[in-house]
Formats: C-alpha cells, sequence, structure tokens
C-alpha cells in the first residue's frame, strides 16, 4: 500500500471515528515520509495526548508555517495547566511480570474532524523526502562511505571499533571496552510496518523534539514491556573465569524469554557476575554495559579487574553480563563459517576474485545454522538488552542501580533510561552512541573530526609541526598515491604462515584512524603517516601479526544482527548520500560486512534483518543524571555524538579528554577520569571537580631522533663483554637494549655471542633458502672498524624494509655480533651516536 493510500485509509477510519486505526495509519505515513504535512496534521487530530498534539502541530508548521489549521490548534493548546502523560510505574520485583499498557489509549479529540478531509487535500507542495521506506526484499543501495571512484580489490581489515590492533588494546585497557559499531557509515532503510487492524493496533507515542528538548518533560514511547506474562529466573553457577584474588564474586545466568512477544517457555540464558562490594551498606550497584555490540563482559571483568571494577568496590557493588547472543550467554550467536573465512583472508587464501562471493555465502551459511537452532534473530537488538537489564535487577533484588556504559554500551544506557526509567539512578555514559543516528551514515563527519583533531594538534605543536610540516595535505596526498598505486606488504605470523596485504589508500587512512582511537597510539599517529610516504610500512607490519585474533571476544553474529538492523537499516543509501558531505572511504572489510554500500546492504538483506520498529530509534529525552564522557581524538564516536546526546538529558555533566581517544574511562592512565566517575556516582546532584581535566598534558607526538641531544649511555657486561648501550633503554631477553618510545617502536640494539666464526655466520646469512635468517637480503659488506684490539667485520641489511647494521669480529671457535634494527628516518643518527659506540666500547 501507497503512502497516499495509507493517508486515504486514516482519513476514512478518523471520519468513521476509529481514531486508534486513525492514529495507526497517520503514525506509518510520518515514518514513511517524515515531511508529509497531511500526515502531521492527521496524527495531530487523532493522539489525545496534548504534549504529542502539539508536536504533532509544530511539525506541521515547520512544514508549513502558514498551515491556519495547526496555528489554531497549538492556539487551543497554548492554555495553562496541560500536563504531560505520566510515566507507567513498571515492575521491579522478582514475581511474575504482567502485560502492561505500553502507551496511552487514544481518546476521540477535542474538536470535530468532518471535515479533516477538507483540511488534508489539496496536498501542500511538499519538502524533498528525508527518508525512503523499505518496500520490497531488494533495497536500493548507495555507497554510504565517501566513495571514490576507484573500488580496491583486496579486503581492508577494519573494526568498529576496532581498527587497532587487539595486543594494543590489551596494553591501553581498551580490552574490549571500547568496542562499537562498524568503524564505517552505512545507510539504513526504513522499514514500513504493516497496516494495524482492530484488535492488534497500539496507538503510537511520539517523542517531543524542540529546538530545546531538555526542557520538556520526558516522554515514553512503546517499550518493550512484555506482551506475555512470565518470571525472569537466576540460575547460580560456578564462575567461568578465574577470579581476582580480592575479589567476592558470585556467577550464574538470568533466565529470560527469548522473545518476550512469543513463547515464555523459549528461554535463554544471560551470564552474569556480581562483584560484591567491601562496605557494609553498599549504594546502588553499578551495572557495566558492554560495547561492541557482540563483545564480551564478563571475562573481561576478571582480565581487567584492578580498573574495570576495583575502583567502585569500596561502596557498591559492581554487576556485570553477556548480553544476549554474545560471550558466555546461551545462545552465543557465533559463526565458525565466518571467522575461519576470515583467517583464510588475511592469510592471503581467499581470492580476490571470489572474495565477495565467499563472504556472502558464509554469512548466509551462519544465518541459516542460527536459525537452524531455532534461534530468533528479531529477539536480539537494543530494546530487548534493556528489557534484559530490567529482569537482572529484579531478580537480585535491587530496585535502582547507576548504569556505565562504554561505547556501544552508551546506546543501551539510553534505551534503559528511556523505557525504565525508574530503575535508573544515574547514568555514566563513555564514548556516546546516540540512539536516533546511524553511525553508518554519518561516519564521514566521525572520520573528519578526529582527524581534524589530529592535523590541527601536530599544526600547533612545535616540534610536530617541523617535522612534519603540512601533515593533512601530506596525509591526503599519501592516500591518492596508494590508491592509484597500491603496494603489497607481506609479514611472517609463525606458526600460521604470512600475511598479506595489498596497501591501499583506504589502508592508511584505516591504519591512522585505529592509530588516535586508542589514545596510547596517538602520539605515533603522524610518524606513521610521515613513514608510509617514504615506503616504510614497519607500523602495518606490527600490526599484520596480530589480525587473526582481531576479533576475538566478539560474536560475529550478533554484531551482524545489531548492526543491519540499528545501522544499516535505519536508513536508506539515498540518505546515505545526503548525509556523507565529504568523500572518505568507499570499501569496508569485517568479516561479512565487506565491499562497497551495495554489498553492505545486500549482505543485510541476505541476513533477514529488518528496520527499527516505530519509536525504537527515538532519542532518550531525560532528567536522570548523566555523566557524559568523551575523547577529543575519538573518531568512532567523536564528541559531536556526545554534545548531541547532552541536549536531550536535561540534568548532565560533560567531560571531555582533550587528550584521548575511545573509552577515556579505559585508557587514561591519570586517574582523572575514574575519579571523576566515582565523584559522580558518590553525588550525582553535583558538578563533579574538573581541575583534573587542566592538568592533563597533551600528547607528546614522536619525531625521528637527529642525535641531538646526544643519548646518555651506560656500561653494561653481556657474554663476559662491556659494551655502552642508551641509559634509558630497557633490557629485554636475549642481550637486547629495546627504546620502546611507543608501541611500534622496534629500534633495538644487542650483544651475542654465537658459535662459529664470522665467515660461517655471514654465510647463514646469505642463504636464501633459510629466508635470510629473517632478512630481506644477504649481508652487504660496510666496510672494517678496529677498537680495543678487535678488527670489526660491518655489515647491513634490511628487514620489513627496516635498516639492520651488523658488526661481526672472531673470538676464538665464537663470534662476537652486535646488531641494531631501525627505521629509516633515524638511521644515521642512530647509527652515529648508539651503533658505532657499542663498537668502539666494547672491550
Amino acid at each position: 500500500m501507497s503512502k497516499d493510500e495509507i493517508l486515504k485509509a486514516g482519513i476514512a477510519a478518523a471520519k468513521s471515528g476509529n481514531f486508534v486505526q486513525a492514529t495507526a495509519l497517520f503514525a506509518q505515513v510520518v515514518e514513511i515520509d517524515p515531511s508529509s504535512e497531511q500526515g502531521w496534521l492527521g496524527l495531530g487530530f487523532c493522539v489525545s495526548a496534548p504534549d504529542q498534539r502539539e508536536y504533532c502541530f509544530r511539525r506541521v508548521l515547520a512544514l508549513n508555517p502558514n498551515n491556519r489549521d495547526a496555528r489554531e490548534r497549538l492556539a487551543r493548546l497554548s492554555k495553562p495547566n496541560l500536563v504531560p502523560p505520566a510515566r507507567a510505574k513498571e515492575s521491579t520485583s522478582t514475581e511474575t511480570i504482567a502485560p502492561a499498557n505500553r502507551i496511552e489509549s487514544a481518546a476521540p479529540p477535542p474538536a470535530p474532524i468532518a471535515s479533516l478531509d477538507e483540511e488534508l487535500y489539496p496536498v501542500k507542495q511538499e519538502l524533498p523526502h528525508s527518508r525512503v521506506a523499505q518496500t520490497s526484499s531488494k533495497v536500493t543501495r548507495q555507497n554510504r562511505v565517501v566513495g571514490r571512484k576507484k573500488k580496491p580489490n583486496v579486503a581492508l581489515i577494519i573494526t568498529l571499533l576496532l581498527v587497532s590492533v587487539p595486543i594494543l588494546i590489551l596494553c591501553g585497557l581498551g580490552i574490549g571496552y571500547g568496542f562499537s559499531y562498524l568503524n564505517t557509515r552505512s545507510a539504513l532503510a526504513a522499514k514500513q510496518p504493516p497496516l494495524p487492524t482492530q484488535s492488534n493496533t497500539r496507538t503510537p507515542v511520539i517523542s517531543i523534539a524542540t529546538s530545546n528538548p531538555t526542557l520538556n518533560s520526558p516522554t515514553p514511547i512503546p517499550s518493550p514491556i512484555p506482551t506475555i506474562v512470565y518470571t525472569p529466573g537466576f540460575e547460580s553457577t560456578t564462575c567461568q573465569f578465574t577470579a581476582p584474588t580480592a575479589a567476592d564474586v558470585n556467577c550464574g545466568y538470568l533466565i529470560v524469554p527469548e522473545d518476550r512477544t512469543g513463547d515464555p517457555s523459549h528461554t535463554i540464558k544471560l551470564a552474569v557476575a556480581i562483584y560484591h562490594s567491601r562496605s557494609q551498606s553498599p549504594a546502588e550497584p553499578v551495572v557495566f554495559l558492554q560495547g561492541g555490540p557482540g563483545a564480551e563482559a564478563v571475562k573481561l571483568s576478571a582480565d581487567a579487574y584492578s580498573i574495570l571494577v576495583a575502583p567502585f568496590l569500596s561502596k557498591r557493588d559492581f554487576i556485570v553480563f553477556d548480553q544476549r547472543g554474545t560471550g558466555l550467554s546461551e545462545p552465543a550467536l557465533n559463526c565458525d563459517d565466518l571467522t575461519k573465512l576470515y583467517s583464510q583472508d588475511v592469510h592471503g587464501l581467499i581470492p580476490d576474485s571470489t572474495r565477495n562471493l565467499v563472504y556472502s555465502s558464509a554469512v548466509l551459511s551462519c544465518n541459516g545454522l542460527l536459525q537452524a537452532q531455532g534461534i530468533n534473530l528479531k529477539a536480539y537488538t537494543t530494546v530487548e538488552s534493556a528489557a534484559d537489564v530490567r529482569d537482572l535487577l529484579a531478580v537480585l533484588k535491587y530496585p535502582k542501580a547507576d548504569l556505565y556504559g562504554a561505547s556501544y554500551g552508551t546506546r543501551l544506557a539510553q534505551v534503559v533510561m528511556r523505557d525504565y526509567p525508574n530503575i535508573v539512578d544515574s547514568v555514566i555514559l563513555d564514548s556516546v552512541v546516540p540512539v536516533d543516528t546511524s553511525l553508518f551514515s554519518n561516519y564521514s563527519n566521525s572520520i573528519e573530526s578526529g582527524l581534524k583533531t589530529l592535523f590541527t594538534d601536530c599544526t600547533i605543536d612545535p616540534q610536530c609541526n617541523a617535522a612534519y610540516p603540512n601533515l593533512e595535505t601530506t596525509f591526503w596526498d599519501l592516500v591518492k598515491q596508494l590508491d592509484a598505486n597500491p603496494v603489497t606488504v607481506t609479514s611472517s605470523n609463525y606458526p600460521s604462515g604470512t600475511i598479506t596485504q595489498t596497501v591501499t589508500g583506504e589502508t592508511v587512512l584505516n591504519v591512522i584512524l585505529g592509530s588516535i582511537k586508542e589514545s596510547q597510539d596517538i602520539a605515533t599517529a603522524p610518524q606513521t603517516i610521515s613513514r608510509f610516504k617514504s615506503g616504510d610500512f614497519s607500523t602495518l607490519v606490527l600490526e599484520q601479526s596480530s589480525l587473526p585474533y582481531e576479533f576475538n571476544g566478539i560474536s560475529p553474529g550478533l554484531f551482524i544482527n545489531m548492526t543491519c538492523h540499528e545501522q544499516v537499516l535505519s536508513t536508506t543509501p539515498e540518505q546515505v548520500r545526503t548525509d556523507a558531505h565529504i568523500q572518505i572511504i568507499e570499501d569496508y572489510a569485517w568479516l561479512p560486512f565487506y565491499g562497497d554500500i551495495e554489498d553492505i546492504f545486500k549482505t543485510c538483506n541476505s541476513w533477514e534483518a529488518t528496520a527499527p520498529e516505530y519509536g525504537e530509534d527515538n532519542p532518550t529525552i531525560s532528567d536522570i543524571p548523566s555523566l557524559i564522557i568523551t575523547g577529543a581524538f575519538d573518531p568512532t564516536t567523536p564528541p559531536m555524538y556526545a554534545k548531541q546526546v547532552a541536549t536531550h538529558l536535561s540534568h548532565n555533566y560533560y567531560f571531555e579528554f582533550p587528550n584521548l581517544g575511545h573509552t577515556p574511562t579505559a585508557s587514561d592512565s591519570s586517574g582523572c577520569a575514574t575519579d571523576i566517575m566515582l565523584q559522580f556516582l558518590d553525588n550525582p546532584s553535583t558538578e563533579p571537580d574538573r581541575s583534573c581535566l587542566n592538568k592533563l598534558k597533551n600528547p607528546v607526538f614522536i619525531v625521528p631522533y637527529t642525535a641531538n641531544p646526544a643519548l646518555a649511555l651506560k656500561t653494561v657486561s653481556s657474554h663476559g663483554i662491556n659494551v655502552e648501550v642508551p641509559k634509558d633503554w630497557h633490557l629485554d631477553t636475549g642481550g637486547f637494549y629495546e627504546r620502546d618510545n611507543s608501541p611500534f617502536d622496534t629500534t633495538t640494539v644487542g650483544l651475542l655471542k654465537v658459535s662459529g666464526s664470522t665467515n660461517n655466520i655471514q654465510k647463514l646469512f646469505s642463504l636464501q633458502a633459510y629466508g635470510y635468517q629473517g632478512l630481506d637480503s644477504p649481508l652487504t659488506p660496510a666496510g672494517q672498524r678496529q677498537a680495543n684490539g678487535f678488527d670489526w667485520k660491518l655489515y647491513t641489511s634490511s628487514s620489513y624494509g627496516r635498516p639492520v647494521d651488523i658488526a661481526m669480529v672472531d673470538d676464538g671457535s665464537s663470534s662476537i655480533v652486535i646488531v641494531q634494527f631501525c627505521n629509516q628516518d633515524e638511521h644515521d643518527a642512530l647509527y652515529r651516536t648508539v651503533f658505532l659506540p657499542m663498537v668502539d666500547s666494547a672491550n
């Protein structure tokens, strides 16, 4: 049925006095076309609540300021004593949860509508559509991500929050808690709901959106209060992780229906861990809401106990659970075929010509297997997870809780605030994902925000600007250069083989976005750009070793399901093209999400995903105390999202960390973020002290060493030989000293004693059959050097394109070997100030 046909049906229903059906029909019209003046006018006549009417008539005037009927109706509504609808109370006990009326019953409007037909027709000239309904199984695709004209042939391995290396995430304690949606934009196709009938129609509640929404009382929307009677349960179990020594923790499963509108006996189990406070009279508990979507949380709570859990236990319990479909919860929406395919892909085993086909086949296989297990994929949404939070607090007998959401978890927190405000005492939102915004269709804006911060901060930093002048121009020139002429980078990944990537401009973009997302890597970003420009891909080589493990701890099926439902199918390709005002990226690659916009939509259609239900992605308008935390460099959930959500939360405290990226509460080593959180929880009515923000140091961007000032040296003993090495470098295994000035720094020197003569060693490094012992090529003689009675033979080579210097001297039946690994942009300085002084000092 077309929009006009639905509109006529709504008019007929209203004229016959069936306002319930008329309301639902007009709601469909404005869902299909938010710029429908007639739809909003009809809806304004049919809804019963004054605030809803006012909202509808204001929408009419926004479209047509000369609409006489809307002006007259607003004038009537402007009389005093208009009371907004009260929230329905919800049960938080462990007793049976019965059906509740989620919305108000529609009553006949106070004024007759006999002339409704005349008021709605003829149609005024309408504004262009801002959304297009999905009317068939085939959705028109569009290059949502600032599409480039040239499409690379090889998948780029990008994350969702997730471009950076897991081993680095562990070091920075992002350990999963900073996950978010795909680091790509995505167009979401609006779903046209079926025409309601008298027996099953529910009157929609309109969320008020004004220029200053925080001045209005929160307005509820249709929430996931069940339409079936069920009793949530809890089953105690042994914790499936090694509990930290100091922790008093209990584990179990929350048992709830998979589908709260279906068979109540078809239940799922959500893994839960409750860390008990050391206080004798603890305050409301903190419930941690993990990111992803699809990232596990229960095991993370043990791995990151000292930072994630322990700070809260002095005054309150800490509750963590694996959301439905993830981690230890049952079922977990895992896709072995996709995981294996991804591993094969990063090891170069999938031909370019068949990549789209094999990923598409793996998606279909995963979807089919999950459905064959009886899993109702449409029940795995944020709205349902919010109901899980409500049920979890009920079975644990906590009347209220403080919510702590990170990345995607902030979206879940907002839905809990919106749908179940009576169970929420306060909320911490770290790296905010808005409910009413598609990260997929707005990814270009996110990229622009993060990169702009990087380029600006480097420009105003004297050292960075001197070392990397015109960084922004250099970066975009590099992107264009590699898109036109890609290069191949291969690295060893023992014991699984080699990893090969075709490096295009998008590869570079993803590496840099990953660097500024992970706070500890921000300082390396300008250096990485400069090195890529000179052909040094050492940063990429280091990342390649962790690619096979990039998505450990995430349930792919849930990630696909929720990304499609909430990010891809909540808009249209056309809307994506409208939103993407800068051209940055064309292709994506994260398991099934490979290819361009057309491929993304094909993936979601083949998954049989659906768009959000009416009101599901309405913003949260609330006066619940909220602490909003964001990182200035974050390219995934940038500060603009945090500011957007703040406009809807009247009692919010906004904290932007100028030196950090994604999830500052996980990556702030200064303790400022943790201190702010604890202050807020102790007294949500008062803004936390923000003075610690002023003490934070801006990132000190890493620049090439130029030998000025000279490095301080110290004498060490290794293998019975005294030698001078840089004072501040630390000893690693095997007698090697590492500079380690960043997670990507491979600058190392070492002194070894090796059996055999120098001639034999030189021949060993020259055998191609043995891969030159890990070097790129045979050793090249570089002269001799005499010192302290030794007659050193000097050689050069390279490792993944990085310079390697070797000095050898015979010592009886053995040889003494001095080795230096570094990057080309620092080679001359380090050769003169580190390598040669080591050779000259050895005795």
